[in-house]
């Protein structure tokens, strides 16, 4: 057992400051010999993370709030658990990275600047994993109360992240589970459960009492899928075939109210919009919509999910761009070329991300963010192109106050190099609008809105064309 010497804790106030540095630095800078590093090495002990190997080993200080490395494990399409590094929280300054210790290195995770399993803040792979929206500020509320945390996720430090991922992260976006904690330990007994036909799922007819829940008890823990639009996460079969499912299912307030109706409609357009993409030929989320009771419900099957128990990996285009481009610009589009520009994407899913901005354009999604387009997670680039999923015309929302405004939908002429994936969406969008005008289940107010976009997009279309 070896006492920091004085001159020990000077070299760990150094790295500290500095953050990795490799030995010959620290040997020319602080003006010793080798031999006097390696002794005040192994007088810092745990307090020291070694990065790399050989002459490329360079040493970072271990942050002072953080514990030993946490495991970090992917779940493979057949339900297997794999290793597959472990995380320990280095200190640069006022900054925390986190190394990545791999076991075997991926090229899609650790390419470029991350080669050395280094990540300035929360690694981008595991962005997804970060609670956000309805089910977010429902977690948050309960992790309040168990570990004193801010209700607002969004406030949460990367160590109370990981606090509560480790515990209630069985069930996250993706295909990754944090740690050696109940988290691992809640999917592994699904996993028994799975195999033997036990597990207990729903029939879609409890949607009522689950959205009563999501609404007045929050959801259930782990679960963290993104956006605001109130949902829920569950495993749902219904004879004659029982075959279960892993689902998320977003629902309407009550159709008694304008609100309610009109997230009502939007939940039906949701599902037309999956319907006429998988027609032209892309991939979307499977869906379908029900109604009990006073609600909509709009069930979607996970694409994350294989069968009961297996996942793939999944990354939001917001975690690609922030990773390996950095600004790709204001519209999917543009983001499309950049990312095949830099050979993280295939020319095919380019196209598709370009035809995608197009037809959201055509049919007024006003919220195609970076959140709302995800990846397959390979081995190693290009990144797969992930389902299609919360495309709908979000200009017709209602408003934050509850209020049901009245706006019309006013097209833009397409920028001069989308303008040919733009005339290709256009019949489907105007397909689009019909099947809305001609839905039974739409309110008539919604199908007039239908009609004023289809006039609108007739009345831009000989001018795009022209062009």
């Amino acid at each position: 057992m070896y006492r920091s010497s004085k001159s020990a804790k000077a070299l760990l106030s150094y790295l500290r400051m500095r953050g990795p540095t490799f030995s010959r630095e620290l040997v020319a800078d602080l003006g010793i010999s080798r031999p006097t590093l390696s002794r005040r090495v192994r007088e810092l002990g745990d307090a020291l993370v070694p990065i790399g190997k050989g002459r490329a080993t360079q040493l970072a200080a271990r942050h002072e709030a953080a514990g030993d490395a946490v495991p970090l494990y992917q779940v493979q399409e057949s339900g297997k658990v794999d290793l597959f590094g472990r995380l320990t929280a280095l200190q640069q300054g006022e900054t925390i990275l986190w190394y990545m210790e791999p076991e075997n290195p991926q090229a899609a995770l650790c390419a470029d600047e991350f080669k050395e399993g280094l990540f300035p803040g929360w690694p981008w792979f595991l962005e997804n994993v970060r609670p956000e929206g309805f089910l977010g500020r429902a977690l948050g509320q309960q992790m309040s109360s168990l570990f004193g945390v801010d209700k607002d996720p969004g406030k949460w430090n990367d160590f109370e992240l990981l606090k509560v991922l480790v515990a209630f992260g069985a069930n996250l976006p993706g295909n990754f589970i944090l740690g050696d904690g109940p988290a691992l330990a809640n999917f592994q007994k699904f996993r028994i459960e799975a195999t033997g036909r036990s597990v207990p799922y729903l029939s879609a007819s409890d949607y009522p009492e689950q959205a009563r829940r999501a609404l007045h008890e929050g959801e259930v823990y782990g679960s963290s899928a993104g956006g605001e639009q109130p949902k829920f996460t569950s495993i749902v079969g219904e004879a004659p075939e029982g075959v279960a499912r892993a689902v998320l299912v977003k629902f309407s307030p009550g159709l008694e109210t304008e609100v309610g109706r009109r997230w009502a409609d939007l939940l039906q357009a949701e599902h037309l919009a999956n319907e006429t993409l998988r027609e032209a030929g892309f991939a979307t989320a499977q869906t379908r919509v029900l109604q009990y009771q006073d609600r909509i419900f709009l069930e979607s099957e996970r694409f994350d999910r294989v069968g009961l128990s297996g996942r793939r990996g999944l990354v939001p285009l917001r975690a690609l761009d922030a990773a390996y481009i950095g600004q790709t610009g204001d519209s999917w589009a543009e983001a499309a070329r950049k990312l095949h520009a830099g050979k993280l994407i295939k020319a095919e899913d380019r196209d598709r991300m370009i035809h995608l901005h197009c037809f959201g354009s055509l049919i007024a999604n006003t919220d195609m963010h970076w959140g709302n387009l995800s990846f397959f997670l390979p081995g190693a680039p290009p990144f797969p192109l992930a389902p299609v999923y919360d495309m709908l015309p979000m200009h017709f929302r209602p408003s934050d106050t509850g209020e049901v405004p009245v706006r019309r939908f006013e097209p833009r002429l397409p920028k001069p190099e989308n303008q040919a994936a733009w005339l290709e969406m256009y019949p489907h969008a105007l397909r689009y609008w019909q099947r809305i005008q001609q839905c039974t289940e739409i309110s008539s107010p919604f199908q007039t809105i239908a009609e004023q976009a289809i006039t609108a997009l007739e009345k831009i279309h000989p001018i795009v064309a022209q062009s």
